[in-house]
């Protein structure tokens, strides 16, 4: 396609107000379609065991914001406070700033905003135990490199991440039929896949394709999409950046 841009799809759960903002400052618009859902785990006696435990673990380690979200949430409901836990290691600059209004206290952050560099900088790693709160379907990239180095991890899952709802699905339908969008933004590998199941490559329009990072780059490549659009940072906002200057 041509380097026009109109609208974005938007294929997150929760719209982010700096992305929205940024393109439509550039008189783009925005169509917001998730194709993933995250839902909270229910506490059960298996997560009350590992939060009890977290004594004995000599960091934390989060590697998303929704991870932060839902740890925050049960150790709320336990009424476990920030400032109990052992040091708090956490993947970029948006996943600090939440941890830190959610009441804990990140150390210092990698030099890049990926589970493998942060594996890779953790200091003093080889003999120590790590907790990982996670999605059902995280990456091992984090865990590896820690386990490389020496480490253990413990991984806990906090959320789960599901498919598209069926309405989802059959607005993203409806809005490619009609090529109501000349960029799809992805966030997640997660929702590339849904992405590419749901709209095979007959029926997907010829739309740009910008993705957050290496690791949902690599993925939209898998599922046989040309990543068009890859910002230097990953983060929300340079993405929508990134677009923009795309576009122009």
């Amino acid at each position: 396609m041509s380097g026009r841009v109109h609208t974005v799809l938007d294929t997150r759960p929760v719209a982010s107000p700096g992305f929205s903002a940024a393109l439509e400052a550039a008189g783009i618009a925005v169509a917001n379609v998730p194709l993933i859902r995250i839902e909270g785990v229910q506490p059960g006696d298996e997560t009350a065991e590992v939060l009890q435990r977290l004594p004995s673990f000599d960091g934390v380690i989060l590697t998303s914001m929704n991870g932060v979200r839902h740890f925050a949430s049960l150790l709320r409901n336990a009424a476990i406070a920030p400032d109990r836990l052992p040091p708090v290691f956490v993947v970029g600059p948006k996943t600090a700033e939440l941890a830190r209004a959610e009441g804990f206290a990140p150390q210092a952050l990698p030099s890049a905003a990926y589970g493998a560099t942060l594996a890779a900088e953790l200091p003093d790693v080889q003999g120590r135990r790590f907790l990982q709160p996670c999605a059902d379907i995280a990456r091992e990239e984090t865990a590896d490199g820690i386990r490389a180095r020496g480490g253990t991890v413990e991984q806990l899952v906090v959320y789960r991440t599901l498919p598209p709802s069926d309405a989802d699905a059959i607005r993203l339908a409806e809005i490619a039929a009609r090529s109501g969008y000349d960029c799809a933004a992805f966030f997640s590998p997660s929702a590339v896949r849904h992405y590419a199941a749901l709209l095979p490559r007959r029926i997907r329009p010829d739309a740009a394709i910008a993705v957050i990072g290496n690791t949902t780059a690599a993925e939209a490549k898998d599922c046989g999409l040309r990543v068009d659009i890859l910002p230097p940072q990953q983060t929300a906002e340079a993405l929508a950046e990134a677009i923009v200057e795309w576009a122009r």
